[in-house]
């Protein structure tokens, strides 16, 4: 949500973060149906004021009780006539913010599409392997890990049923990351719904605008969540949040949900791109001239996961035309993909600002001084599972199609070293 004050004083602002993103400006828009909705507004204050004094002058004898009822009666029409328009021009006014994306940030780089986003950094050594690496569909279904004919039996396409080691390998990646998360960084281990409602989706932006990308329920509005960013940012909606309680750090497993809509042909198969998928997700809420620093923490939290897999990895800056709509500045980890042969995103970083506090009317005071101000929102993937299965299966694969276990794992796999289609040890 955007604060109105602020485009009526800056609308240069907004529509230059608009064309950064290939929008359409949209400040005159705003202004003018602000400036009509104060206008009806001020007009009805005028008119309840000559309402109360008319009302008053029924204590005067020498006034006609009948002309002035008359008179009030026909102010009341119009006055009800205005509060109806001025309800009008602020619901086509919310209606039209509610569609807005997020103001950019200035460090954002300028371009159309994810060809344009810029590589700040790359980490880890590249396999090179003495034979043509295989991709994740092959080494699982070699290997008895996957079954997609069930899984479309059961739900159809884009979903898939994990068996035997894989299983066993996905719930020790959840609590490898967790425990980072956690243990490590200081984020609050949560266990939340997977069920919300639609205001929920409002507050962190994927409502009204990316309603065709979500799964609802035909039970209490609720929806399916596309990510466990929803529930954690939304647990301090329409609250105040002492300041000396900031930042407040969470960090969940969950499923999650999405139609992919705008995907037709892309990654139809594997678990690259499915309609249900595992993820551990971070959430920051964050005091505003500290947030940049809080996503250099996420970031880093990402990062220590990936090293201690001896995962190759890049950090790269999203462009103007590749960010999310929520998002004033992101930051996305791409890891290696042998069998893909290039790098694909594990995690996305996103500084919100103050967009989806001021959505959810969350706000910080400081008890001192009695100020009120909104937060800063960030979430990040800390990491999508399906993705972090697909790159250890293909980085750690054999010639002979086992799948060696990373050191750090083995902990939380029962001690499992290596997968293969002989004894599972």
């Amino acid at each position: 949500m955007h604060d109105i004050k602020f485009i009526k004083k800056h609308p240069s602002v907004l529509d230059d973060s608009l064309k950064k993103r290939n929008l359409a400006p949209s400040s005159s828009s705003i202004v003018r149906i602000h400036n009509e909705y104060l206008e009806h507004l001020n007009l009805k204050q005028k008119l309840l004021e000559e309402k109360n004094a008319l009302s008053k002058s029924f204590v005067n004898k020498e006034t006609k009780i009948e002309d002035v009822k008359a008179a009030v009666h026909k102010l009341k029409i119009k006055i009800d006539k205005l509060s109806d328009l001025a309800e009008l021009k602020l619901k086509e006014l919310n209606e039209l913010i509610l569609f807005l994306p997020n103001i950019l940030s200035k460090k954002v780089p300028n371009g159309k599409s994810e060809k344009d986003n810029r590589i700040l950094k790359a980490y880890g050594k590249i396999r090179n392997f003495n034979f043509k690496p295989k991709n994740h569909l092959e080494l699982a279904e070699n290997l008895d890990l996957l079954d997609y004919k069930k899984a479309i039996k059961i739900s159809g396409s884009r979903f898939s049923i994990l068996k035997n080691d894989l299983a066993k390998l996905h719930r020790g990646l959840v609590n490898f990351l967790i425990d980072n998360n956690s243990l490590e960084f200081g984020y609050e281990e949560c266990i939340v719904p997977e069920l919300v409602k639609s205001e929920t989706l409002e507050g962190t932006g994927q409502l009204p605008k990316f309603k065709e990308d979500l799964f609802k329920t035909n039970f209490n509005d609720l929806y399916l969540i596309p990510t466990s960013e929803v529930p954690l940012t939304n647990f301090h909606r329409e609250s105040i949040i002492n300041k000396k309680d900031m930042p407040l750090k969470y960090t969940a497993y969950t499923n999650c949900f999405r139609a992919e809509a705008g995907a037709s042909g892309l990654d139809t198969k594997g678990l690259m791109r499915e309609h249900q998928f595992g993820k551990v997700e971070l959430v920051t809420i964050s005091e505003p001239e500290k947030s940049d620093l809080e996503l250099d923490n996420m970031v880093r939290c990402v990062e220590n996961i990936l090293k201690k897999l001896f995962i190759p990895y890049r950090i790269v800056e999203l462009c103007s035309g590749d960010i999310g709509f929520s998002s004033s500045y992101t930051l996305d980890v791409e890891i290696w993909m042998p069998g893909q042969n290039k790098f694909r995103e594990v995690s996305s970083c996103s500084n919100c600002t103050d967009f989806q506090s001021r959505r959810m009317k969350m706000r910080i005071k400081n008890f001192e001084s009695g100020e009120i101000y909104y937060p800063h929102t960030l979430n990040g993937s800390s990491l999508a599972i399906g993705r972090l299965l697909i790159s250890i299966l293909e980085n750690y694969q054999n010639k002979d199609g086992s799948i060696e276990i990373p050191s750090i794992l083995k902990e939380y796999t029962n001690g499992l070293s290596v997968i293969s289609n002989d004894k599972k040890i």
